[in-house]
């Protein structure tokens, strides 16, 4: 029984490809009725192929983006990833430190039903203020200018997109990223601020992980995808590839890490105190420098 319900779950290449074509078909003008009948499919198999929940033939790929107008680039790139695979490993490659462009990235933050994310080295991007995103881009390489401006936009609007989903969304943030001292204070003091707030909002579970809790098999964060129709899936972020498992071994193998994870970190609520008692703290630190200023430099102090 096991066997054969996974057989009719969707995996992420199938929902990837059928997000793909679903936005070539409509930026045509075309609609779904309009693809069954010139193909000759019944509308039955476009909207399941749109969705990565059917099994589609050789050649079917090539056959609808040609009916659907689909530029040479589009249809090289897919028919390869068509040809890639299905066997639980994808990897996709990105700009250094930025996945969200990817498609497939798209596709599971918009359409999933649960997400977990663990990240011991930054805040997790879906948590991430404006100003934050950009130190956190500097840091990974990239340049002030109109490409840096357009990242930050990207994982702005990804994050109003992924959030209006119905959750829950579980965070797990390593202690020693909201210690660290690169940030502008200010900045720091907004972001620690931002994820007090949104710690308030249903379905959004923050935990802090204490600094003693090291888990030496994971340097970098991962996050678990779930939704009753597809495969779930880990996405596990290097410096400029994204690799994405769907094997049943590597799942439990990063869901037994999360497991160990949530039995040492604090509950939601031990969470929101330790950000109101760190927020304070900050506040103290920004009304210092400030005293300081005032007395160094008396002319930089804003007129009453």
């Amino acid at each position: 029984m096991k066997a054969k319900k996974t057989q009719q779950l969707s995996t992420a290449k199938q929902r990837e490809l059928g997000v793909e074509l679903r936005r070539i078909r409509m930026r045509a003008g075309y609609l779904a009725t309009d693809m069954s009948r010139v193909l000759g499919w019944p509308a039955s198999t476009i909207s399941r192929l749109e969705s990565g929940l059917r099994n589609y033939q050789a050649g079917d790929i090539a056959i609808y983006l040609a009916r659907a107008k689909a530029t040479p680039h589009e249809l090289n790139d897919l028919v390869a990833l068509d040809r890639l695979p299905d066997n639980g490993y994808q990897v996709r490659s990105h700009p250094t430190g930025f996945p969200d462009d990817l498609p497939l990235m798209k596709v599971l933050d918009n359409g999933s039903q649960s997400i977990t994310t663990y990240n011991p080295v930054e805040i997790p991007r879906q948590l991430q203020i404006e100003p934050y995103i950009r130190e956190a881009l500097a840091r990974n390489g990239h340049a002030d200018g109109p490409a840096l401006d357009t990242a930050v936009h990207t994982r702005l609007a990804s994050q109003a997109a992924s959030l209006r989903t119905p959750g829950p969304f579980t965070f797990y943030l390593h202690e020693p990223t909201l210690l660290a001292r690169h940030e502008d204070p200010v900045v720091k003091h907004e972001q620690i601020l931002h994820l007090l707030i949104t710690s308030s909002l249903p379905h959004h579970h923050i935990h802090l992980v204490p600094d003693h809790l090291a888990l030496a098999s994971l340097q970098t964060g991962f996050t678990l995808y779930r939704h009753d129709q597809h495969l779930p899936l880990v996405h596990h972020q290097q410096p400029t590839t994204s690799l994405f498992l769907e094997n049943d071994d590597d799942v439990a193998f990063y869901e037994g890490q999360l497991e160990r994870i949530a039995r040492e970190a604090l509950t939601c609520e031990q969470t929101r105190g330790w950000l109101m008692s760190h927020l304070a703290e900050l506040e103290l630190e920004l009304d210092h420098r400030h005293r300081q200023l005032s007395i160094s430099h008396p002319d930089r102090l804003p007129q009453s």
